[in-house]
C-alpha cells in the first residue's frame, strides 16, 4: 500500500512540475489588432472600439481609426516593461472633450502568450469616500492579437 501511495504522489508531483506556462514575460515587438473594451459598472454592455497598435523598440504607434468621430484618434509614444507591468507614455496633445483614460498612457497589467496580448489599465483606488463620490467603476482593457 505504501508503494502505491508513493508512486501516486510521485506521478502527481511529476505531472504538476511539467506544465509549461502560457504567459511570456516580455512584450514582443510587432503589429497588433483588436479592440479597446471599456466596461462601466453602471452599464450592462461594454463599449468596444477597434484598434491597431505597432510596438517597436520601446515605441508604440496607434493607427488612427477610420471613424473620424471617435476620439482619441491614433496616438504614439514610448513604453517599457517590467515584471508584468507595462509603462506607456503618450506624446500626443489632446483636446478635453473625451475620456483621457482611452489614451494608451500610464500603467497596464500585461498578459501575453506571444500571439495574444491583453493590456489592462491600472487605476488608482480613490480614498475619498465622501457621500457625493460616485461608486461606479470603469475598466479599460486592450484585447489584441499579433498580426505579424
Amino acid at each position: 500500500m505504501k508503494v502505491q501511495i508513493c508512486i501516486l504522489l510521485f506521478a502527481l508531483i511529476l505531472s504538476l512540475g511539467c506544465k509549461k506556462t502560457t504567459n511570456i514575460n516580455v512584450l514582443q515587438d510587432g503589429n497588433y489588432t483588436g479592440v479597446l473594451v471599456i466596461t462601466n459598472s453602471v452599464k450592462s454592455v461594454p463599449e468596444t472600439r477597434p484598434i491597431s497598435i505597432s510596438l517597436r523598440d520601446g515605441k508604440f504607434n496607434i493607427t488612427p481609426s477610420a471613424d473620424t468621430k471617435l476620439k482619441p484618434s491614433g496616438g504614439k509614444g514610448t513604453y517599457s516593461f517590467k515584471k508584468g507591468i507595462g509603462y506607456f507614455e503618450d506624446a500626443g496633445v489632446w483636446t478635453a472633450d473625451f475620456d483621457w483614460n482611452m489614451v494608451l498612457n500610464g500603467e497596464y497589467d500585461i498578459r501575453s502568450s506571444g500571439v495574444d496580448l491583453t493590456l489592462r489599465k491600472r487605476l488608482n483606488a480613490k480614498t475619498d469616500l465622501s457621500p457625493a463620490t460616485s461608486y461606479a467603476t470603469i475598466d479599460y482593457e486592450y484585447i489584441l492579437k499579433r498580426s505579424n
